[in-house]
């Protein structure tokens, strides 16, 4: 049982971190790129790499920089530019992603594991003893489904926060690189 809580204990953790760090209007500042379209409008790109240097967020920060920097490439190549730094900066947003995913594939393992040792106990108990001690073949019994109740009830809500993560860090990306798109397609 004690990796099983260690296990919840980390899972848990992450997921209260992701919860903090992934709010989409924490990442998509819409007052930044109003404000960067206003700059790149007047022709003011060295200000607006400036303000993009000083105001934006590590996840934003490096999609606008080469865009801005870039601003001169054809639409298409662009756009495949803006996609391509974009998923760069996924890997920060699906920070510990990995982590939870990894735990939500060993809780139900571990619970299996501690399933064994109990049928395990049970199986010497009835070798050494006979089945004339059900105290103590309820005591291996109750250990096997335990373990596994416990795993199974950390990794499916685990698995429900890891997909509703998955989806936002995705739908995060995508925003981010239609938005910085949109603040170039104008100019052209």
């Amino acid at each position: 049982m004690i990796p099983i809580i260690g296990g919840f204990i980390l899972g848990l953790a992450i997921i209260i971190e992701r919860f903090f760090n992934l709010r989409y209007y924490r990442i998509v500042n819409n007052e930044l790129f109003e404000k960067v379209r206003f700059l790149l409008s007047q022709g003011k790109f060295e200000e607006a790499l400036g303000f993009v240097s000083r105001k934006a967020n590590t996840v934003v920060k490096p999609i606008l920089i080469e865009a801005i920097e870039n601003r001169h490439l054809p639409e298409e190549q662009l756009k495949e530019l803006i996609e391509t730094v974009g998923k760069k900066s996924t890997k920060m947003l699906e920070k510990n992603l990995s982590t939870l995913s990894t735990i939500v594939s060993i809780e139900p393992l571990l619970g299996l594991l501690g399933t064994v040792t109990g049928m395990i106990k049970v199986f010497a108990v009835i070798s050494a003893k006979g089945l004339g001690h059900a105290d103590l073949l309820a005591k291996g019994i109750s250990e096997a489904l335990i373990t596994t109740a416990a795993g199974l009830s950390i990794a499916i809500p685990f698995l429900i926060f890891y997909n509703i993560f998955s989806d936002k860090v995705e739908n995060i990306i995508i925003e981010l690189e239609t938005q910085t798109f949109l603040l170039f397609k104008n100019l052209k």
